[in-house]
């Protein structure tokens, strides 16, 4: 798949017919083939003031998007243009250019209102285009500031004192960039040179009689349902974090694939391997995962791990008893060909039949890379041979009763030494199964916690950017005259403030509350019956039998 698609035209993204909106697949499947980082940048401003034109320079083109030099709009819906970004490596620059605002050839001017808000949900970067100057009439034409509100909504559920807060917006809103095209006048202020920043804000200051922002909000929000940006949220982290897990799980399944060798000498050997391939696994879930509530996802991740990994058990066992017996099958050809002649059956034959079969099991101890079988598919073998060695020794008329009775009495021992050395070896793999689930909660408390120290960090960083927002706000009140309004912000910044608090603290509940609910959930999880070779000595006597 393509880094980044080869476009050398725009094409359209949203398409505008007859005032109703659509999607155009071909622009989704050319969206879909970028995997690097993309900046997104959509103009928004009346139409005919210029925008294509501005958008083919970001562009580093001289054509592209349509021009026009007539009274009538030329682009319609939302056209884009995917180029190499000109100052960033490896990325991707996304241009969106929208169709002129305020054609009088529309019928419904809330269409105008739709194109300005999909440009706001869509960009990183967003360039609001006009012509002159910043004055009254400017202001008025950005009315679609206001009329966001009608149509987007921060959170799902009202917040502090039952209403949204204005600072919400400022968490989900692109930069903005205000371009005025043509200006004139010279950048002073009573006397004194200002800076563009400067005139723009200036321009854009309370005065007495026009409605501020924060009431607009308020009066949108409360007027009814309208779409919510914290559920696009919820819904993208949804889509990002299944993705993370598939792309984690793969990783797993991949490298587990290609580093293990069936059947391992021995399980602590498939143990380390899964260890280092689920830790590489995690740390891509952690990379790649977007707003975990509760880590759910990664709770389901080391769901998927543990189920692969107990495939990978079980393969090892069915792969270790399958080599195992063939191995068993090609020493014993002989003895076995030798009991069906009859050859055991004179005196002394006992004791030769004892060499032969002694001689058989020293051959298969000295074959490497049994596998975690390799016990058990011997003592399933030693205790088929039980009977015909019983036959045997009956029919040995030269051994004495005595010797019978030794004989009878070794085998017995040697069999239930056999069987202790196998319950010892179970033992131990319980053991080392316990230490690798031990290993396998530690790797994920250790990275979630890591993870959670980020976005905490990340929240810390929101706080203060919107904290300082709101002084910002509260400074440019009290400079302008607007004590009353200043005032009524002081609820609001000692909120933030004391959420601000709470958040830099060490023991902040809700990573404590997400580590031990991990902890609790993950030890559950691994905890759980593993899948088992089902009925593996009933296998083993079958395949005997066979012989």
């Amino acid at each position: 798949m393509a880094s980044r698609p080869n476009m050398t035209a725009p094409i359209c993204l949203v398409e505008n017919i007859d005032e109703q909106l659509s999607v155009n697949q071909e622009a989704l499947q050319i969206l879909d083939q970028i995997s690097q980082p993309v900046v997104v940048v959509a103009i928004v401003g009346l139409y005919r003031t210029g925008k294509s034109y501005l958008m083919n320079c970001l562009a580093g083109q001289n054509h592209g998007f349509p021009l026009g030099s007539t009274v009538q709009s030329e682009t319609k819906g939302i056209w884009m243009w995917c180029v190499p970004h000109p100052s960033k490596p490896n990325h991707t620059l996304v241009l969106l250019d929208t169709e002129g605002l305020g054609d009088i050839e529309k019928g419904d001017p809330k269409n105008d209102s739709w194109i300005f808000a999909l440009a706001v949900l869509l960009s990183s970067m967003f360039v609001y285009n006009s012509m002159g100057t910043i004055n009254h009439q400017a202001l008025e034409q950005l009315h679609y500031v206001t009329e966001l509100t009608e149509l987007i909504r921060a959170k799902s559920s009202a917040t502090l004192y039952g209403v949204e807060d204005s600072m919400e917006f400022v968490s989900f809103f692109p930069d903005f960039v205000w371009t005025v095209r043509d200006f004139t006048l010279e950048l002073k202020l009573n006397g004194h040179p200002i800076t563009e920043d400067e005139y723009l804000e200036n321009a854009l200051k309370l005065v007495p009689g026009l409605q501020t922002l924060v009431v607009t909000y308020v009066d949108a929000i409360n007027s009814g349902a309208v779409p919510c940006l914290e559920n696009a949220v919820t819904t993208l982290a949804q889509i990002e974090n299944s993705a993370a897990v598939q792309k984690a799980a793969d990783h797993y399944s991949e490298q587990m694939a290609q580093q293990v060798r069936f059947p391992t000498d021995m399980l602590q050997e498939l143990l380390d391997l899964h260890a280092a391939c689920e830790r590489e696994a995690i740390a891509i879930f952690m990379e790649n995962s977007f707003k975990d509530e509760n880590q759910e996802f990664q709770k389901k991740l080391v769901e998927i791990i543990k189920d692969k990994k107990d495939d990978f058990m079980l393969q090892n066992e069915e792969e270790s008893v399958k080599y195992c017996q063939a191995t068993l099958d090609q020493l014993s050809m002989a003895l076995m060909e030798n009991i069906s002649a009859g050859t055991f059956y004179v005196p002394g034959g006992h004791k030769l039949y004892l060499e032969t079969k002694e001689s058989i099991e020293g051959d298969y101890c000295k074959v490497p890379r049994k596998g975690v079988k390799a016990n058990e598919v011997l003592q399933s073998f030693l205790k088929s041979q039980m009977a015909i060695e019983k036959s045997i020794l009956q029919a040995d008329k030269a051994l004495t009763d005595g010797e019978n009775a030794m004989a009878a009495e070794r085998a017995r021992k040697e069999a239930a030494e056999k069987e202790q050395e196998l319950m010892a070896q179970k033992l131990k793999e319980q053991e080392q199964q316990m230490e690798a689930q031990r290993k396998s909660l530690e790797e994920n408390i250790a990275q979630l916690k890591e993870k959670l120290e980020r976005d905490r960090e990340n929240i810390i960083r929101e706080q203060n950017m919107m904290l300082e927002h709101k002084l910002k706000v509260q400074e440019d009140l009290l400079s302008e005259g607007f004590k009353k309004k200043a005032e009524e912000l002081n609820a609001e910044i000692d909120h933030l403030k004391n959420m601000i608090d709470a958040t830099q603290k060490d023991d902040t509940p809700w990573v404590a509350g997400a580590l031990e609910t991990l902890s609790n959930e993950i030890t559950s999880i691994l905890s759980a019956p593993a899948k088992l070779v089902g009925n593996i000595m009933t296998g083993i006597s079958s395949l005997l039998k066979k012989n």
